[in-house]
C-alpha cells in the first residue's frame, strides 16, 4: 500500500514525464495508443509497479478529444485464490494457483503483425477525400451542422465566391495513415488540417504551412501538393476509418476569419490502379450561384492489356437541376486543351441523383500520341450538364497522380563476391513525377573505379522477360551525380515505374554493373528534405552490395525525423541507429550522441519523443553529424553518412547564418561539454599543448577557454655557439648536440612535450603560465629534467605572478645561491572514500596528476608539477566543479619558517615557499623602519 500511494503521488505532481497528445499519449518516453493499457515502469528507484494499471483514454476537451494517461491499482481487482497455498510468482501482483486463468495483472498491449495487415487489407490501402466549399467560422462556434453536410447550398454562396474546391487521397499503411491533396490554385496553402467525426469533435490536427503558406518541403513546392501523415492510427479510429465516418475539415486564415473546407473519407476501388487524377472546378462562364458548392475529382488509370485504353472515374457533386430526379444525362468530353481537339466524348447517365456525391465511369481507346498529351497535363476533362452545358459545367487538367510519392531506390551490385565489385562501388537514386509529367530524378554513384569517369546510367524496364532501356541518363552525370528533368517523358515509363518493376541501371565498362528497383514511397516527415544521404559500408568484412539511403528532417515543432533503408546487411541482424553530432569537422571535437532507434531488417523510420534541444538544432543546421548504422551486440559500425546542414524550421529559433557565426568557444554546447577550440582543433578541459604555430606558445584549457602564455627563453652560456632545433622554442648549445650526434638521437620528456639535451627552459604551471622564478635543464648526460629556483628578483622573474604578493621598496643586492637544487616528490593527501564518479558528481574537481583521486567541491590544494612537486606558492579552490588558483603572497611568517629551517639545517623544497632571502632580507628591513612623525 506504500508503494502503491508513493507512486501514485509521483504521477499527480507529474514527476513521471507524461506528456498530453491528440491521440496518443507519452509515457515517459514511450508512445502509447488510444485505448491501450501497461504496467508503469516509473524506473530506479521505484521500477515497475506490477500493482499499478495504466490506460490512455480519450478525454473531451472542448472541441477536441485528447488523449490522456490514467493510473489505478489493481490489488482490489485480484480474484480470491482456489488454493490453501498461493504463490506471487514474479512480475505479477496477484497470488495465483496453478491453473488460473483469470489473470488482472496480465496485460497484452502488443498488436501481432497479422492483424494489422488484416486491417490494411480490409480499408483497402487507399481512401478517397472529396473537398467542399463551405462558411467562414467564429472562434467559437463548434464543428457540426454544416461543415460536415455534402449539400450544394445557395446559402454558402457568399462564404466561398471563388468556387474553392479540393481533392484528397488516402493510404492506410502499417497503423499510419498518409495523406496528400491536390487544392485550386485560386486559393493559397491551407493552414491546418483536422480530423474530425461524425459529431464535429476533433481527433487529431496538423499544421500545414506557416504563416504566407510557407512550407519547407521542396517536394510540396515544387508540385503544389499538400502532405502529411497521421502516425500510429488508434484502433477506434482505425474502427471509424473502416466504417467511412471519418471526415476531414481544412482550414485557411486566422482564427476570427476562418474558411474551411470539409469531407468524408470514402473508398474507391479505381484508386487501387490510379495513375493520372484532375480536380475539377466551376468551369469559367457558369453561373456562381448554380454551382456554389459543387466539385469533383477524376481518377484515370491506363489500360495496355490488348491495346491502349483509358478508364475514368468521376466523383463529383452538384451539376443537376431542381426537376432532374431520374436518368439525369451528363455529357464528358476530353479535348486537348491547346487545339481544342476533341480525344474523348460521351453522354453519361446517372439514374438518381444523390444530394451528396455521384458516381460515373467510362472508358476509351487512346492513341500513343494523345497519351503522350495526356502525360504532359495537356488534356482537359469537362463533364457537364446535358440540359444546361453552360450553367451547369466542371472542368480541371489531367494531371499526376495526387498522391504524395516518390521513387527511390539503392543501388548495389546483384553478387556479393568481392571479386565482381572490387572497388565497392555503388549508389543511390531517388525521382518523382511533377504536375507537368516531367520526371524529376537525383542518381548518385560512389566509389567509381579510378578511370572510369562516365558511367552509363538507364531506366530499364524489367516488367517483361526482356530487359528494355527505357531512357538514358548520362548525358547528366557530373562528379559523382546525375541530376535532370525528364520533360518528354515516354508513356512506357509510367506503367512500370508505378507497379514497381523500373531499374535503375548503372553500367560501368570492364568492372561491374550496379542496379537497383525503384519503389514507391510516401511523402511526409523524414522525405520533407530536399535529399537523402547515401549510407556507405564501413565494414569491409560486408559484401560490396551493402548499401542504405537515409531521409532525415526537422519539423516545425523541432523533431527529428529519420527514414532508412539498407541492404546487403542480412534481414537477421540486430542493427543499432545512432547520430554523433558535431560543431564542425576538427581533431578533437566534441560530440553529442543521439541513439536513434534499433532494428532488424531492410527498413527503419521514425522520431523520437522529445523535441531536439537548442544544442542539437545548432548543430544540425551549421554543423556535421554522421548518421551510423552499428551491428547491436559488437557496436561495429557497418554503414555511415555524413549528414551536413539539415534544414531547421524558423519556429525552432534563428540559425546561424555562414556570414554571422561566432567562436566556437563561445558556444553553450562548447562550454557545457568543456572542450575548447584552438588552432582548427578541439582540447579536453584541463589538458594543455603547444601551439602548432608558434612552439615558444604554451595553452591550457579552462573551462571551455584556451589561455595561452608565450614563454621567453632563459640564457645559455655556450662554449661555441647556439642552435635551434626544429620543434623546439628555446636554443641549444652546439656542443651538447654534437656530443649526442654518434649515439641514437634521445631527450628529455617533461609535462608530455620532449627537450633535447642542454635545453633550459621555464615550466609551465597552469593556471598562471610559465613560472620565470624556476628554470629547468635537460641533463645531457642523465638525460633527466631538474629544475631550481632563482634568486632573482621576485617582481621581475615572475611576470604573471599576483602583483600584490610582494611590497619591494629599494631592493637590495643579494649574492646568495639558490635555495634548492633537486627533485621532490609530492606530500601525502587525504585519501577519499567516495568513488571519483560521485566526487566529481557532487561538484568536485578533476585531478591532472591523479585521475582516480579528483579533488573534493569545496577542497583547497596545491597542484603538482613534475620535478618541483607540490607547489605551494599557488593555493586553489575547487567550487562545483571550477578550479580558480592564485599565488600566495611572500610574508614575514612564511619568512621566519624558513630562516629556522635553514638554520636547522633541515632540507627546503623550493616549491613550499614564495620567498628567498633577498625577499625576507627587504621585508624585514620594512617592518623595522620607524615611520615618520606626521
Amino acid at each position: 500500500e506504500q508503494s502503491f500511494h508513493f507512486s501514485k503521488h509521483l504521477l499527480n505532481n507529474k514527476k513521471c514525464k507524461s506528456y498530453i497528445f491528440f491521440s496518443e499519449c507519452v509515457f515517459g518516453k514511450q508512445v502509447r495508443e488510444l485505448g491501450s493499457q501497461w504496467i508503469p515502469d516509473l524506473g530506479v528507484p521505484i521500477g515497475v509497479l506490477y500493482c499499478m494499471k495504466c490506460e490512455c483514454i480519450p478525454f473531451q476537451r472542448k472541441q477536441r478529444i485528447v488523449a490522456r494517461v490514467q493510473c489505478h491499482s489493481i490489488k482490489n481487482e485480484c480474484p480470491e485464490p482456489t488454493c490453501s497455498d498461493p504463490v506471487l510468482l514474479p512480475g505479477r501482483c496477484c497470488k495465483s494457483c496453478p491453473g488460473d486463468t483469470f489473470n488482472p495483472d496480465v496485460i497484452q498491449d502488443i498488436v501481432p503483425q497479422n492483424i494489422i495487415e488484416e486491417e490494411e487489407k480490409s480499408i483497402k490501402r487507399k481512401l478517397l477525400q472529396i473537398e467542399k466549399a463551405l462558411d467562414k467560422r467564429k472562434q467559437h462556434e463548434p464543428l457540426v451542422g454544416p461543415p460536415l453536410i455534402l449539400k450544394n447550398e445557395a446559402l454558402m454562396v457568399d462564404y466561398n465566391k471563388n468556387n474553392v474546391v479540393a481533392t484528397g487521397r488516402f493510404t492506410f499503411h502499417r497503423k499510419n495513415l498518409h495523406f496528400s491533396f491536390y487544392i485550386s490554385e485560386k486559393a493559397a496553402r491551407p493552414r491546418s488540417l483536422y480530423f474530425v467525426n461524425s459529431e464535429g469533435s476533433i481527433l487529431e490536427d496538423f499544421t500545414l504551412s506557416h504563416p504566407g503558406g510557407l512550407v519547407t518541403s521542396v517536394y510540396q513546392n515544387a508540385t503544389r501538393k499538400v502532405c502529411g501523415v497521421w502516425k500510429r492510427l488508434p484502433k477506434n479510429y482505425r474502427k471509424l476509418l473502416k466504417e467511412e465516418k471519418m471526415y476531414v475539415v481544412l482550414v485557411w486564415g486566422m482564427k476570427d476569419t476562418e474558411f474551411t473546407l470539409s469531407g468524408k473519407l470514402m473508398r474507391y476501388v479505381a484508386l487501387a490502379t490510379e495513375q493520372f487524377s484532375s480536380l475539377l472546378e466551376p468551369a469559367p462562364g457558369t453561373d456562381p450561384m448554380l454551382m456554389a458548392g459543387t466539385g469533383g475529382t477524376a481518377i484515370v488509370s491506363i489500360s495496355s492489356s490488348v491495346s491502349t485504353s483509358l478508364h475514368i472515374a468521376i466523383i463529383f457533386n452538384g451539376l443537376f437541376s431542381s426537376d432532374e430526379i431520374l436518368e439525369v444525362r451528363l455529357n464528358v468530353t476530353l479535348t486537348l486543351d491547346e487545339k481544342k481537339q476533341i480525344i474523348l466524348q460521351e453522354e453519361v447517365r446517372v439514374h438518381k441523383p444523390a444530394t451528396d456525391l455521384n458516381l460515373v465511369e467510362l472508358s476509351s481507346p487512346v492513341t500513343p500520341a494523345q497519351l503522350r498529351q495526356l502525360i504532359r497535363g495537356r488534356l482537359l476533362l469537362t463533364i457537364s450538364s446535358a440540359s444546361k452545358p453552360e450553367a451547369l459545367r466542371l472542368s480541371g487538367n489531367v494531371i499526376t497522380k495526387a498522391t504524395c510519392e516518390l521513387f527511390q531506390t539503392t543501388l548495389a551490385s546483384s553478387s556479393s563476391s568481392q571479386d565482381s565489385n572490387s572497388y565497392g562501388t555503388s549508389g543511390m537514386a531517388w525521382m518523382y513525377l511533377n504536375n507537368q509529367g516531367s520526371l524529376v530524378y537525383s542518381v548518385q554513384i560512389d566509389s567509381l573505379p579510378p578511370k572510369q569517369q562516365y558511367p552509363i546510367i538507364t531506366l530499364v524496364d524489367i516488367s517483361t522477360k526482356r530487359r528494355t532501356e527505357l531512357e538514358d541518363l548520362t548525358p547528366y552525370f557530373h562528379d559523382g551525380w546525375a541530376n535532370g528533368t525528364l520533360d518528354k517523358l515516354s508513356p512506357k515509363i509510367l506503367d512500370p515505374l508505378y507497379s514497381g518493376k523500373l531499374d535503375v541501371s548503372v553500367a560501368i565498362t570492364n568492372e561491374t554493373m550496379i542496379r537497383g528497383r525503384l519503389i514507391s514511397k510516401p511523402v511526409a516527415d523524414a522525405r520533407e528534405a530536399a535529399a537523402p544521404v547515401l549510407l556507405r559500408r564501413e565494414n569491409y568484412t560486408l559484401p560490396p552490395s551493402a548499401v542504405g539511403i537515409a531521409w532525415i528532417s526537422v519539423d516545425s515543432d523541432c523533431h527529428l525525423h529519420y527514414d532508412v533503408s539498407v541492404s546487403g546487411i542480412g534481414t537477421n541482424k540486430k542493427l543499432d541507429l545512432d547520430m554523433e553530432l558535431y560543431p564542425m569537422i576538427a581533431p578533437g571535437a566534441p560530440f553529442i550522441n543521439k541513439h536513434l532507434d534499433e532494428f532488424q531488417g531492410g527498413q527503419i523510420e521514425g522520431s523520437p519523443v522529445e523535441a531536439l534541444t537548442k544544442e542539437e538544432l545548432r548543430r544540425l543546421d551549421s554543423g556535421v553529424s554522421f548518421l551510423k548504422v552499428k551491428e547491436q551486440d559488437t557496436k561495429v559500425v557497418l554503414l555511415m553518412a555524413i549528414v551536413t546542414k539539415v534544414k531547421v524550421p524558423p519556429s525552432c529559433g534563428a540559425p546561424l547564418t555562414d556570414n554571422n557565426v561566432p567562436a566556437l568557444y563561445d558556444l553553450p554546447e562548447v562550454i557545457s561539454t568543456g572542450e575548447c577550440f584552438y588552432e582548427d582543433k578541439f582540447y579536453k578541459e584541463e589538458t594543455s599543448w603547444v601551439s602548432s604555430r608558434e612552439p615558444c606558445k604554451m595553452c591550457f584549457c579552462q573551462n571551455g577557454v584556451a589561455k595561452c602564455d608565450v614563454m621567453t627563453c632563459p640564457p645559455l652560456k655556450c662554449l661555441t655557439y647556439n642552435v635551434t632545433v626544429k620543434g623546439e622554442c628555446c636554443p641549444v648549445c652546439a656542443e651538447s648536440i654534437n656530443n649526442n650526434r654518434e649515439a641514437t638521437p634521445q631527450k628529455c620528456i617533461f609535462n608530455g612535450r620532449s627537450y633535447s639535451p642542454g635545453s633550459k627552459f621555464y615550466p609551465f604551471l597552469i593556471p598562471t603560465g610559465f613560472d620565470k622564478c624556476t628554470e629547468c635543464v635537460c641533463d645531457p648526460k642523465y638525460l633527466e629534467i631538474k629544475c631550481t629556483r632563482l634568486n632573482d628578483n621576485e617582481k621581475s622573474c615572475c611576470m604573471n605572478c599576483n602583483k600584490s604578493a610582494v611590497n619591494v621598496d629599494n631592493p637590495m643586492n643579494d649574492d646568495e645561491g639558490p635555495l634548492i637544487e633537486t627533485d621532490f616528490l609530492p606530500l601525502p593527501k587525504e585519501v577519499s572514500t567516495k568513488s571519483p564518479k560521485v566526487v566529481l558528481m557532487e561538484g568536485g574537481c578533476k585531478n591532472l596528476n591523479n585521475p582516480i583521486k579528483p579533488y573534493h567541491n569545496g577542497s583547497e590544494y596545491h597542484p603538482f608539477i613534475d620535478s618541483l612537486g607540490e607547489y605551494k606558492c599557488v593555493t586553489c579552490k575547487c567550487h562545483n566543479g571550477v578550479q580558480t588558483c592564485q599565488r600566495q603572497s611572500c610574508d614575514v611568517d612564511m619568512c621566519k619558517r624558513m630562516i629556522d629551517m635553514r638554520r636547522k639545517r633541515i632540507q627546503i623544497n623550493a616549491s613550499d615557499f614564495c620567498c628567498n632571502l633577498k625577499e625576507c632580507r627587504r621585508l624585514r628591513h620594512k617592518k623595522n623602519r620607524k615611520p615618520h612623525n606626521s
